[in-house]
């Protein structure tokens, strides 16, 4: 009886895999959405497509794309800091 309601309460849960799948083609579509050249909320640097961003954030709804792998964990430490800088074309870590 117990193994049949393990199995049973595997079966419902869905696995890792399938939510990064999810996760992954979810944001896919919106970078396909997005226009593009997008410009790195840290550095302001430009970044011609999804494919040539090293990360990205999303903060209150908007996805901030990354020129370098630096980028990232700066924004994230303070990103109303940086989203509201980007906002105002001033980029708090030029490189």
């Amino acid at each position: 009886m117990f193994v049949v309601s393990l199995l049973a309460s595997s079966l419902c849960l869905p696995s890792f895999a399938d939510n990064m799948s999810k996760h992954k083609t979810a944001h896919t579509k919106s970078a396909m959405a997005t226009k593009w050249p997008q410009i790195c909320p840290v550095s302001g640097e430009q970044i011609a497509s999804a494919k040539d961003a090293v990360g990205f954030s999303v903060y209150k709804g908007k996805t901030y794309y990354f020129c370098c792998s630096m980028c990232k964990p700066i924004f994230d430490k303070d990103p109303a800091k940086y989203a509201a800088a980007a906002a105002k074309h001033k980029y708090l870590a030029p490189m």
